[in-house]
């Protein structure tokens, strides 16, 4: 995701695995990528200074800030929005080796642990509703119960919401506006205070939340979308736009996600949600056919098809990404291909494919691999005015396309030339992580290459998997 380079396939899964750190393109207006030089020009593709040789748990972008946790559990935060507009690198506000996630949302950082605390940073220097205090953990209502635990969370402009083992939701508003499209999910007649968690009334169980900007989806575990909160872009699936259709408060299925209105098939489900600013999507499964749905705001090439749509209120197919199949050469069969993940900035997005890689998992290392090495597919789409999606490019990318490599070769091969892999998991030794600190970590670390997105950035990192 970087001006093109000669690199092959195994050249970019060793360099991945190898090369721990926060590897940044896109806009650096705000000093996400280089906080070192803020304001500096758009397409740039830098590591994060002060985070070279760290593996990452999770990192996350808002607009003018980003926070990342470290394997062990040190939280830095960068940005002028947090630091102000003097060069500066990332600052450690926290450490917890309890820190499993991080978000970020326009004026704060929330954390989730593995004692199912969510806690609240602020992530801005400007005053906001923390007041004096910098660390403030969220109380739920009803509180959680015997043995339930939070295992996910999400975080729009100014509200969250998190998942728990037993399909409870439960959302909170961050400041006056977090509620004010309706986007807690608690319908019309609730008052919900700031920074206080309610578990959204229902008696659907629920597996995973998606935030946008200022609405909300909810995947249960029998595969269906519910959604509440700003519709101005069809985010919610209500068909043609209507003024009374623009905010919906009361958390309801999405009407037009499956063909027969609000009845979903019986051999269809959803199986993965996503959100934009003001755009949302749905992984699908009907039969064999695996689907990637699209609505709601497209302008900028957000919604996959092909075509710019300001406003999209019925889900589209995004044809890359659905109806494939690739030959199994361990089965002797040919087999549907899905993601593995979707990740989405406010208004590009970028997926990783299920391809079969031939990477081998195995303690032994990546010596019992065969030659030549090749990982899992990646593609890109949607808005690109900060080189997000490729650097030295600024035009819209209306379909998913396949960006070049990270980084450029070393050795000079300029055979098999390859779009961008991701990193499948593999055992490797410390001492091979470049920067790091082997001290502190096992002989061996099972590692894997993950994305994330920004308003206007796309980072990848290797994370640490248990």
């Amino acid at each position: 995701m970087v001006p093109k380079s000669e690199l092959t396939a195994a050249e970019q899964l060793k360099w991945a695995w190898t090369h721990p750190g926060l590897y940044v393109i896109g806009s650096n207006e705000f000093g996400l990528a280089d906080p070192q030089h803020p304001g500096s020009v758009s397409g740039i593709k830098c590591a994060v200074p002060g985070l070279e040789g760290k593996l990452i748990r999770s990192a996350a972008f808002s607009k003018t800030h980003a926070a990342a946790v470290d394997s062990s559990g040190a939280l830095f935060q960068w940005g002028t929005g947090f630091a102000g507009n003097a060069p500066h690198t990332p600052t450690c506000t926290l450490k917890d080796a309890s820190i499993c996630e991080v978000a970020a949302t326009d004026d704060f950082v929330v954390l989730r642990d593995s004692k199912s605390r969510i806690r609240v940073l602020s992530g801005s220097n400007a005053p906001n509703q923390l007041g004096s205090n910098t660390d403030v953990t969220l109380s739920f209502e009803p509180r959680l119960g015997w043995r339930e635990s939070v295992v996910s969370m999400s975080a729009g402009r100014s509200h969250i919401a998190v998942t728990t083992n037993s399909g409870h939701v439960y959302t909170a508003a961050l400041d006056k506006d977090g509620n004010s499209r309706g986007q807690l999910g608690h319908g019309s007649s609730t008052v919900v205070q700031p920074l206080q968690l309610h578990r959204i009334q229902s008696d659907l169980r629920f597996t995973s939340t998606a935030c946008g900007d200022e609405h909300t989806l909810l995947l249960t575990n029998d595969g269906d979308v519910l959604g509440c909160g700003a519709n101005d872009f069809g985010q919610l699936a209500t068909g043609a736009y209507s003024s009374g259709k623009a905010t919906m408060r009361e958390l309801a299925p999405l009407p037009r996600l499956w063909k027969n209105g609000f009845l979903r098939p019986q051999d269809a489900y959803a199986v993965g949600i996503a959100a934009g600013a003001a755009t949302s999507y749905a992984q699908i499964v009907q039969g064999e056919a695996r689907r990637v749905l699209a609505w709601g705001r497209g302008i900028d090439g957000q919604l996959g098809t092909g075509t710019l749509t300001h406003m999209q209120g019925v889900p589209v197919v995004i044809p890359e990404l659905s109806d494939r199949e690739e030959f199994d050469e361990a089965l002797q069969a040919r087999r549907p291909l899905g993601l593995r993940s979707l990740i989405t900035g406010a208004n590009h997005a970028l997926a990783v494919c299920d391809n079969r890689s031939n990477v081998v998992l195995d303690k032994s290392g990546a010596s019992v691999n065969a030659s030549p090495l090749f990982g899992h597919d990646v593609v890109v789409w949607g808005s690109n005015a900060f080189g997000q999606c490729e650097p030295g490019r600024r035009h819209r990318f209306a379909e998913p396309a396949h960006p070049p490599p990270l980084f450029t070769s070393t050795s000079g091969n300029l055979d098999n030339k390859l779009p961008l892999q991701a990193a499948p998991p593999q055992w490797i030794e410390s001492a091979q992580l470049r920067d790091a600190d082997s001290s502190s970590l096992p002989k061996k670390v099972l590692v894997e290459q993950m994305f994330v997105a920004g308003p206007d950035v796309t980072a990848a990192f290797l994370r640490s998997c248990k």
